[in-house]
């Protein structure tokens, strides 16, 4: 007889429905029996959960706003990020743990996967079909290295 299941047990199996194969959400693997459950919106496909086929077990990576969840202020080396080359928004979307902007989890290696977050994009985000609009922002992204869990084993530091 089994015990009570946790809600990371019972998360993976809601995952595994059919609802979560098909748009505006898709799965992809990510090696070493992990996978992300993505779903699109605002341009860009958003790593929402994390898939550990190994244990049986989802974790919710990132929230309907975009905010990441396993990651902390205390994830993110300050210092790598010298607030007088990046801009103040983007210190602010860093310390919001805010992802709008493309943020990708990669292949999982001995147990960890590499993160890039981006945190401001180039100014040609922000350009119409026409050429106009387009600022002159640095694009910013962060690289950091997760576990298996989610939870950050690297922190996130600025990526030159």
């Amino acid at each position: 007889m089994q015990g009570p299941q946790s809600y990371e047990e019972k998360l993976y199996r809601i995952l595994l429905n059919a609802t979560f194969f098909k748009d505006p959400f898709r799965t992809e693997r990510l090696g070493e029996n992990m996978a992300v459950v993505q779903q699109y919106c605002c341009g860009w496909w958003k790593p929402r959960f994390l898939l550990n086929h190994t244990t049986r077990k989802a974790y919710q990576f990132m929230d309907n706003d975009f905010r990441l969840l396993t990651v902390t202020e205390e994830d993110i080396l300050w210092d790598s990020l010298l607030p007088q080359a990046i801009p103040q928004k983007a210190l602010d979307r860093a310390h919001d743990l805010n992802a709008f902007f493309p943020t990708i989890i990669h292949n999982y290696r001995k147990g960890t996967a590499e993160v890039t977050w981006q945190i401001s994009p180039d100014g040609s985000y922000y350009m119409d079909e026409d050429g106009f609009g387009m600022s002159d922002d640095e694009e910013v992204t962060l690289i950091g290295k997760i576990d298996r869990t989610g939870k950050v084993v690297e922190k996130f530091r600025y990526h030159y």
